[in-house]
């Protein structure tokens, strides 16, 4: 036989029909490869997740895979560093490591290690975990190191470790920064120059920075800028008498004690404000845990200035939190007789009151600092007679309902006042009500509080489906929180609410 002869027609049919066979048997195996599931994909998802704030959605797809993936085994333990669970967050991560990491999730295990492991206490361990992150091979993985000094300098400023917070901000500047890192490292450093070199403090709060790649998976880890710049800069551009008394009362907001005491030292001692930059510098010293030499002071200045309501009531208020209640009654008393019908007297009566646990003598004060009020300012006192109502639950529907009612109408557009309403409310059974209220403070840029009220009521009607969403992001936006803790017990109950309807 001729094998250069042509096939019969039929072979050639067999064979034709045999290779599309094949065609088709490929592409089904193509297509088998391609569609079947990938734990990556997973991770993939949960990285979108987590990179948009949906934390608690990102856990549910995290924590099945990280048995199989270091990969997602590292992610979880930083989820569980965002929700505050710091023993789990440092199982996680440090199994993580061990495991094997690709080089830029290891620099992310580091920086997210060091701060479980300062928000633990654990801070020393945490600066000389972040500086293992100076050990850097390439471009892409050093360039975690900028981020791991800023997250180390800002640990020494609250800890009133100055200096070395200047120099690790001043190291940090140096690194390529992304301009969300750059802003919050030239705004810590603007706050610790402020105190003695107002003109470099301004400089730094302007300075343009080139933009570069930033991690999205890093961005929870952002130490909080806030108005805090805006307020620096009132505070720089106050007059030269004004400016030690505003830069001290704003360090004092920051918990920066030592930068607000040498502020108050620097107001003139002849001028009007000494006697309030006198009894500040007193709060501050006592607010720094040196309680004894804060309420020596604060003595002082009662002795050189009897006469004086506002000293001798900071006076009685400190009393109060060292338990020494009758001497903080005989201040309080002293106070009242030189101003009987001053509000902010009988707010210092309503704490006493308060402290001593007799709630109805407390919320009588309340009432009593509401009626003497300015009309300007009743919903502020009408906001705090509220808060303690609701913090004590003494008659919280009897009494706390209505000014909770008051301080929200005083100031509609208050996101605090709306979220005391619905919480108010809400403990009181209005749940349409509360729904309300919360959607107000929602509107008007209330936080995960107004969420939680939101999504409790909303269970409360049985709207399971938007229940569940106000609840999940109440748990998202402040992830280590007890609005959290308290947003997922409701989401756990959820079929209840649905079965009892």
């Amino acid at each position: 036989m001729d094998i250069l002869a042509p096939l019969p027609r039929r072979w050639r049919t067999v064979f034709a029909l045999l290779g599309w066979f094949a065609l088709l048997l490929a592409t089904v195996l193509a297509l088998s490869l391609v569609l079947r599931p990938d734990r990556r994909d997973g991770l993939r998802s949960a990285d979108r997740l987590f990179s948009t704030g949906r934390y608690h959605e990102a856990l549910a797809i995290l924590t099945p895979l990280a048995p199989a993936l270091p990969e997602a085994q590292v992610r979880l333990g930083m989820l569980h560093t965002l929700r505050g669970e710091h023993v789990a967050a440092e199982r996680q991560l440090r199994a993580a490591m061990l495991r094997g990491l690709g080089p830029v999730d290891y620099q992310r295990a580091l920086l997210y290690l060091g701060r479980t492991l300062a928000d633990s206490g654990r801070r020393d361990l945490a600066v000389r975990t972040w500086a293992l992150a100076e050990d850097c091979r390439s471009i892409e993985t050093c360039s975690y190191r900028g981020p791991a000094r800023v997250l180390a300098a800002d640990e020494a400023l609250q800890r009133g470790e100055y200096l070395l917070a200047t120099a690790g901000l001043q190291a940090a500047l140096a690194e390529p920064l992304s301009p969300p890192w750059a802003e919050s490292a030239r705004y810590r450093l603007a706050l610790l120059r402020a105190n003695s070199a107002p003109d470099a403090a301004r400089r730094d709060l302007t300075l343009a920075v080139a933009a570069e790649r930033t991690d999205p998976l890093l961005a929870p880890l952002l130490p909080v800028v806030g108005d805090g710049p805006l307020r620096l800069k009132a505070a720089l551009d106050a007059s030269p008498a004004e400016r030690p008394q505003m830069l001290g009362v704003f360090y004092l907001s920051l918990g920066l004690y030592g930068l607000a005491e040498e502020q108050f030292t620097q107001v003139d001692p002849h001028g009007p404000d000494a006697l309030g930059a006198a009894a500040y510098a007193a709060y501050t010293r006592w607010r720094s845990g040196d309680a004894s030499g804060g309420l020596q002071r604060l003595q002082a200045l009662v002795e050189a200035h009897p006469d004086d309501p506002r000293v001798r009531t900071l006076l009685a208020l400190t009393y109060l939190t060292t338990d020494a209640g009758d001497v903080a009654q005989d201040e309080l008393d002293a106070v009242a007789q030189l101003r009987p019908d001053d509000p902010g007297v009988a707010l210092a009566w309503a704490s006493w009151y308060a402290a001593r646990r007799e709630y109805d003598q407390a919320s009588q004060a309340y009432m009593r600092a509401l009626a003497l009020a300015p009309e300007a300012e009743r919903g502020r006192y009408a906001l705090l007679a509220a808060k303690f109502h609701l913090a004590t639950t003494f008659e919280l529907c009897e009494r706390g309902l209505s000014v909770a009612e008051a301080a929200a109408a005083a100031a509609p557009g208050d996101p605090e006042a709306l979220t005391s309403l619905a919480a108010h409310r809400y403990h009181c059974g209005q749940f349409a009500g509360a729904v309300e209220a919360a959607r107000a403070a929602r509107r008007t840029g209330g936080g995960p509080d107004a969420l939680y009220y939101l999504g409790a009521a909303l269970a409360a009607l049985g709207d399971a489906e938007n229940a569940r969403s106000a609840l999940i992001r109440a748990a998202d936006l402040a992830p280590a929180s007890d609005w959290r803790r308290r947003a997922e017990l409701v989401l756990g109950m959820l079929p209840l609410y649905a079965s009892s309807k």
